[in-house]
């Protein structure tokens, strides 16, 4: 008879994907996941693999969180005020997890991950925040809040300022700034009837 698990997996994996977030896969050793898990190295792989298979749960638990994050802005009612809630709370949420930016954005950058299916998932959910992006812009443009233009395009440069918001962050910036920086992006593309 198998004995039973001594410690809560869901939590072991929550305290992964936050040491994860923090520092990516290259910067996690597996001695560091038994310190932030209080789980010893068999007991997580028996539970989780081996520590790429740790990390893709723990990416999978991410981007679903970020599809929760991502749902006002493929609502109708999306617009300019969905995206700057998306930006703040992405930087709030990387201040309360001490993370320097999105785990998606790090996959992609992480030089201790070979070519394979975690990229492609990173690469999936990346498009998947651009779509979601491009929609409440389009919905925007829609009601006039926008003037007319490439939502696509426009989608994908605030996919990057809002990736850039956490560099501002780190670099000193007030989070009150940074936010501003992303709020004259959006005023740029303002229509004259919406000023």
């Amino acid at each position: 008879m198998a004995r039973p698990r001594e410690f809560d997996p869901d939590d072991a994996l929550a305290r992964s994907l936050d040491l994860f977030w923090a520092r990516g896969f290259a910067g996690v050793s597996l001695s560091d996941l038994e310190e932030a898990t209080g789980v010893g190295r068999q007991s997580l792989y028996a539970a989780f693999g081996n520590k790429e298979a740790l990390y893709a749960a723990a990416l999978e638990r991410y981007n679903a969180a970020t599809e929760r994050w991502l749902a006002p802005l493929f609502a109708q009612d999306a617009g300019l005020d969905t995206l700057r809630r998306y930006a703040r709370d992405a930087l709030v949420a990387q201040g309360k997890h001490r993370a320097s930016g999105c785990l998606v954005v790090k996959t992609l950058w992480d030089r201790g991950l070979e070519e394979g299916e975690l990229q492609a998932s990173a690469r999936a959910a990346a498009r998947r925040v651009r779509a979601a992006f491009a929609h409440a812009l389009e919905r925007a443009q829609g009601r006039g809040e926008l003037a007319d233009g490439d939502a696509a395009l426009r989608a994908d440069l605030c996919f990057a300022a809002v990736n850039g918001l956490a560099a501002l962050r780190r670099s000193g910036v007030s989070e009150a700034s940074a936010l501003a920086s992303f709020e004259l992006l959006l005023d740029s593309w303002r229509s004259g009837r919406a000023r």
